[in-house]
């Protein structure tokens, strides 16, 4: 093209992007072109567009191996709940725990238990087993992908029974409370939060509300008792709880009809601060790869008002870290993906069901790739960015969760894509 007619954006996708033709035993050297892409960064995050798809999981799994073996990365931190993870944690490092059990079936395929998941950590413990440096686990999320705070509190309790006696009462008193808003996932809870009045979930939050009160003011004597780790655990668990009591009302409020972005981003503040946190007490020239949804590791806030996190786990990461951070969106144009429909009657709270992938729009990051239909192939969207612009050419608008489309201005939101031609789901989604 002359100076006088730049190519359009699917032409310089078409042109520029990398192939991620091979499966996972593909030679590593096919993935080069990540060590260009991540340079020094500290974290990198990997997504997805919808949690069930196999070759996600595959693909996440092929970089996670390269930025472990040939850039020295030794964090997988996973969409996952904080309390849960320390138990994979000691697994990958040679627990004889069963994995299945540890994982337990879960009605949503979070990064880690999908069968693609389960094979990752396979290797990693394998890999752990002769490496110089293992890979260490850690979970980010609220407890049961926010469908219960027992995952949390139980161990709260057990520890103030040993440093804080008479504070241990909050803790149980608040899973009393709690249990009758439990379900499969935080959209159970917030089914379940319909059909109670306010009076109850006051009560609730108020008791969480002592408890983290108590366990703050108490630190002196805590760290005391019980040693600085076991404090910082107790704490991040107890911030999970309250985390996961703000994020189910506010889910049950956009349920209602009355969504708020602000509060819905409950959750996602507790991922970025876990994150965060364990770069603080990690050691220097800690690298990690982190696993997550596209939605959660976005480097924009969204539209107030929206159905979705006002500022998302990436956007708090990118903020803090600036370059630091890198995010990769992992999306596809084709095949086969879920459909997911708030459902009361079911135990996660929605129900899925298997359905064709939609036909790219005009305005998505997925129509970008109509020229590279015959593998994955990864564009560097800082670089399309600037083309876009040096052009002044219209950029993408949005991006596909499930089988819709989301506003997402991508080119800003994420670093990188990933985009696989075809898609198939993960063992567990009904094709019926």
């Amino acid at each position: 093209m002359g100076p006088n007619h730049p190519l359009s954006l699917v032409e310089w996708t078409t042109r520029n992007a990398i192939r991620l033709a091979g499966g996972l035993d593909a030679p590593l050297d096919h993935l080069a072109m990540l060590r260009d892409l991540v340079g020094d960064t500290r974290v990198v995050a990997f997504g997805e567009n919808s949690h069930q798809i196999s070759e996600f999981g595959l693909l996440r799994e092929r970089m996670l191996r390269f930025l472990v073996l040939e850039c020295g990365f030794t964090v997988y931190a996973v969409e996952f709940g904080a309390a849960s993870g320390r138990q994979v944690d000691a697994w990958l490092h040679g627990s004889d725990t069963d994995l299945d059990t540890l994982l337990r079936p879960h009605p949503v395929a979070y990064p880690g238990q999908s069968s693609e998941g389960r094979d990752t950590l396979r290797w990693l413990r394998s890999h752990n087993a002769v490496a110089q440096h293992p890979v260490r686990f850690a979970g980010l999320d609220v407890p049961a992908a926010g469908g219960s705070l027992t995952p949390v509190l139980e161990p709260v309790a057990a520890y103030l029974a040993a440093v804080d006696p008479r504070a241990e009462r909050y803790a149980r008193t608040a899973m009393e409370l709690a249990e009758p808003l439990s379900g499969g996932s935080g959209f159970a809870s917030a089914h379940a939060r319909l059909t109670v009045g306010p009076e109850a979930q006051d009560r609730l939050s108020a008791t969480l509300g002592r408890l983290l009160n108590r366990i703050t003011v108490m630190r002196e004597i805590c760290v005391q008792r019980g040693g600085q780790p076991a404090y910082e655990r107790a704490l991040s668990d107890v911030w999970a709880a309250w985390r996961t009591d703000q994020m189910q009302r506010a889910t049950s409020e956009m349920l209602d009809g009355a969504p708020d972005s602000a509060d819905l981003a409950a959750r996602d503040r507790y991922m970025a601060d876990s994150l965060l946190e364990l770069l603080d007490r990690s050691a220097p020239g800690t690298r990690i790869v982190l696993a997550a949804h596209n939605v959660h590791i976005q480097r924009t806030p969204n539209h107030e008002g929206a159905p979705l996190p006002r500022i998302p786990m990436g956007h708090a990461l990118a903020r803090e870290l600036g370059g630091d951070y890198v995010s990769v969106a992992l999306t596809s144009s084709g095949g086969r993906t879920v459909r997911n429909v708030p459902d009361p009657s079911h135990h996660g709270g929605m129900r899925q069901s298997a359905v064709d992938a939609p036909q790219a729009t005009h305005s998505s990051v997925e129509a970008l790739f109509a020229g590279v239909p015959e593998a994955p192939a990864l564009v560097d969207t800082r670089a399309l960015r600037a083309h876009a612009r040096r052009h002044g050419l219209p950029e993408p608008t949005h991006m596909r969760m499930d089988d819709g489309f989301l506003p997402v201005p991508a080119l800003d939101a994420f670093d990188a894509v990933v985009n696989v031609p075809r898609t198939t789901l993960t063992a567990g989604v009904d094709e019926g």
